[in-house]
Formats: C-alpha cells, structure tokens, sequence
C-alpha cells in the first residue's frame, strides 16, 4: 500500500490550480483570484480564464481532499451553489477521482480535476474543451474495506447482488444465494462507496445499479486470466460441437461468443468458450483434440462453482447466467466486448427474464 499521505488541503489546491493553468489551451491565460466570500464560507479555489480573444470565464472549484462516488451529488450541489453566486463554471476538484467518479460528474455535466491529472472542463462562451488521463488507480486507497473485486468470493458476491431481484438484506441474501454473509458484506461495501447501491435506514440493499456494478467487476475480472484456460481443436467444427453437447450428461455450460449467438444468430461464433469441471474427460467425451494454435474451443475452469447457477437455456444449449455471460463477453477476445454491450441491453430489456 502507497505509504505517501494525501496532499494538504493547501497543498492540494495549489496542485489542482496548476493542473488547471497548465492544461489551458494555447494562448489562452490563467490565474488564481483572491479569496470569495460566499454567505458564510470562502470559495475553495476561484481561476480567471482568459480566451485569446479577450473573452472571460470563470472557474471556480470545490475541493474534496478525498471524495468516493456515494458524495459525489452532495458536492456537486455545493459548487453548483458557489458557482451560482459568482456567475462562473463550477468545477469539483478532488487529490483522486475514480472512474466512477468522474463518470457520475459527466452526467451532471459538472468539470473536474484531480492531483493525478484527471480533468475535463467544458465552456460553451468562451468555447473551450479540456480532457486530460491521469491515475486509473487510487495512489492512496483507503485502509478499510476491499479495494477491489478480484478473486472468487468477490466475484460470488458480485454475482448475487446483481443477480437477484432487491429489496434484500445480506442474510437473506446469503440464504438464498448460497454465499458468504462476510463476502457480501464486503463487496456491498465497495459498492455503496461507488454509488452503486443504495441502501434503506436498516442498512438492507433496496436499489442496485447492475450495470455499472457488473462493469465496475470488469475493471478486476477477465474472461480469460481469471479463470484456467485449455484450448482444443474440435475437428467437426461448432455446429458438431452444439449438438454433442445436446448429448452429454457432464456438467457443461456455455459462455462468451459461442453463448451470445443464441441472442444474436445474425454474429456467429468462431470459438467456443465452455465452462468446465474436469477438462480432460469433458474433451475426450466431446472428441475434442489438445491443441497449442488453432484452437476454436476453450474449456475454462472456473474462478467458483457460482458460473453453474442460474443458467439459461436455448434451444438446449446451457449458457451461463446473463451476468456472467455479459461479464465474459466484456472482457473477452475479439469482437465479444461488442457483443457484451447487446447483452446488456437485452438485460435492460428483458430484467425479468434472468433476475431471480
């Protein structure tokens, strides 16, 4: 863990007014205003900008030493207030502002920056546009509660939350879906960090985000890396492939592209992604051939048992849960991370075709 503590108050303004100055457009000038009283407290940070043709505009910053998605609203109304009150474009600045963060700022349309560089600011008179990468990552991540969903009690958890239908306590939700009451609890934890639950005054979940929880679990899951992949060669190809599958009794269940045709017939798959138990005799009951290039089938065994629950079935295929499949799809190879993105609107669509 980055032992480096977190900037100064004072310290993290100054950083964020030269953020701010240095990624101005060319010829266009910057400087810090002198100090604004508003009401009963002083505007954080206030930058006069200048365009280069003479043209005015006024930023004026709330700074947030630390600040997690679940604050974000609350601060965006306070620099909205002291914006309001000096006629100038409000911006919230923060030592770090997560993904989710600033995706929560970009639909308020409210400009941000960061210490790390993150910032966009945008400004219709005078015109001008800023957008600028910095930290993905937090350098200096809180000591308490999980930072990340990696791992097979996450990814459980991640499942269970998304997969069933709120509003649900997290007993409840552990009788009913088979996993820990500490795993839920922790990863409902991050997620109530990043504004992605909303949970009633017992503390039982009553909202949840599903989307962005399922993309926020593939910034720590991938298809490939987080489960065990062989690769064979199925010598009749996928079509043969589908209809042995019809035929076996193991424990077989399909996923990424080979699981999103049968959403989308008009895309069909050139590799086939199957979860398995035992690889070696699922690939001798399927004829399938061990192969080092050239393979268009992947056995995965899987980051936990959970990719067996709640299954769809097509045509008598047995494809993962709708989450896992968007999961695998985002995170996959090739062309599946477009697909995963129609599986989330068909999950829009059809929310009670796969939500228990």
């Amino acid at each position: 863990m980055n032992k480096t503590p977190l900037p100064s108050e004072s310290l993290l303004v100054s950083q964020l007014a030269r953020t701010i100055i240095g990624s101005l457009p060319p010829r266009w000038s910057g400087r810090i205003a002198g100090g604004h009283a508003i009401a009963d407290s002083v505007a954080d940070l206030v930058i006069d900008v200048e365009s280069p043709g003479g043209q005015d505009l006024r930023l004026v910053v709330k700074v947030k030493r630390t600040l997690e998605p679940r604050s974000v609203q609350e601060t965006i109304g306070q620099a909205r207030s002291v914006a309001t009150a000096l006629d100038a474009v409000p911006v919230v600045g923060a030592s770090y502002l997560s993904p989710r963060s600033q995706e929560l700022l970009i639909d308020d349309e409210i400009a941000y920056v960061d210490s790390t560089g993150n910032i966009r600011i945008a400004s219709d008179s005078p015109g001008m546009f800023i957008l600028m990468t910095g930290a993905q990552r937090d350098p200096w991540p809180r000591e308490s509660g999980i930072q990340s969903l990696r791992g097979r009690a996450s990814g459980r958890a991640l499942r269970a939350i998304v997969d069933f239908t709120p509003p649900f306590g997290i007993r409840e939700l552990a009788e009913r879906s088979g996993t820990s009451p500490a795993s839920l609890s922790r990863v409902a934890g991050l997620l109530d960090r990043e504004a992605l639950i909303t949970r009633d005054g017992r503390g039982a979940i009553s909202e949840v985000d599903w989307q962005g929880a399922l993309e926020r679990w593939t910034q720590d899951y991938d298809q490939l890396q987080s489960n065990t992949a062989h690769r064979f060669l199925a010598p009749r190809g996928l079509e043969d492939l589908r209809g042995r599958l019809a035929d076996t009794a193991l424990p077989v269940v399909a996923t990424g592209a080979f699981g999103a045709q049968e959403f989308d017939p008009v895309a069909p798959a050139r590799t086939a992604a199957l979860y398995v138990t035992d690889p070696l005799r699922v690939a001798d009951t399927l004829d399938l051939r061990k192969i080092d290039s050239g393979a268009n089938v992947i056995l995965l065994e899987p980051y936990d048992p959970v990719v067996f629950d709640r299954t769809l079935e097509r045509d008598g295929l047995t494809i993962v849960a709708a989450s896992q499949l968007a999961a695998d799809l985002l995170t996959g190879p090739g062309r599946e991370p477009s697909q995963g993105e129609a599986i989330l609107e068909w999950m829009t669509e059809n929310e009670h075709a796969w939500r228990t």
